[in-house]
């Protein structure tokens, strides 16, 4: 677990502006507190806190902070930015103990292309991007490797699958990791047949339909001619009686 050393001033002052003048001298304004620590406000320059978080590589390793002196193990429980320029205003500062385990979370890294992926065309849906886990501060991992190669379309890895050395995952055992799904293209050579086999009896009956009315109407148009024969030849008939 790696350890970054970084130095903290004390600061006199509450509220927004007191908050701002920190900033406009180039530090960050920043509070350490804990279990058996009395909160502390401090404030830390915010070139060499970006230098640290670049090196830390992420939240969960341990910063030793030099204040004034005196030597604080901690970590960093919450990170506030500016929610237009998303520059750090603020940070917080979990005071710890050495001997006494831990909360916190620490991200997964999924080692490998899937075979389900690479050589049938799958797609591999993450649905975990870190674990909740409790341990000693001296057994911090950097992050958690998943081998995932060997997986298959329709396989998955759930939290019970995985082991941390020293550590306890404090996520639901049933928790999906990753799974590999079909893809939404790949259709079956029965599904493709049935449906083929569909499309042609749909056909099939809209062109007999079309039929049946053609041969209606034909026998409708030819009832009607031989109405309107009759008509004329009743007309012609009595036009000779009357003669």
């Amino acid at each position: 677990m790696k350890e970054i050393v970084l130095a903290v001033a004390s600061r006199e002052g509450t509220g927004k502006g007191h908050a701002r003048r920190v900033r406009m001298s180039g530090n960050i304004p920043a509070i350490i507190y804990g279990p058996q620590t009395k909160p502390i406000s401090v404030q830390v320059s915010l070139r060499e806190f970006q230098s640290a978080w670049k090196t830390a590589g992420g939240s969960s390793a341990i910063y030793n902070l030099d204040l004034g002196g005196k030597s604080k193990k901690v970590l960093i429980r919450e990170l506030q930015r500016d929610p237009v320029t998303s520059e750090i205003v603020h940070v917080d500062f979990h005071a710890i103990s050495m001997t006494k385990p831990i909360h916190l979370s620490v991200p997964i890294r999924l080692i490998g292309i899937p075979v389900g992926v690479k050589t049938d065309g799958g797609i591999m849906q993450t649905t975990m991007r870190e674990f909740e886990i409790a341990c000693l501060p001296a057994d911090i991992p950097e992050h958690i490797d998943i081998d995932v190669e060997s997986l298959h379309i329709g396989e998955s890895i759930h939290v019970r699958d995985i082991k941390i050395e020293k550590a306890k995952i404090l996520d639901e055992e049933q928790r999906t990791i990753v799974v590999i799904s079909a893809p939404t293209v790949m259709k079956s050579t029965e599904e493709e047949a049935a449906e083929a086999a569909e499309d042609e009896a749909a056909a099939e009956e809209a062109e007999a339909a079309a039929g049946g009315t053609e041969a209606a109407e034909g026998a409708k148009k030819e009832e009607g001619t031989e109405d309107q024969d009759k008509k004329d030849k009743d007309k012609k008939d009595k036009g000779k009686k009357e003669k």
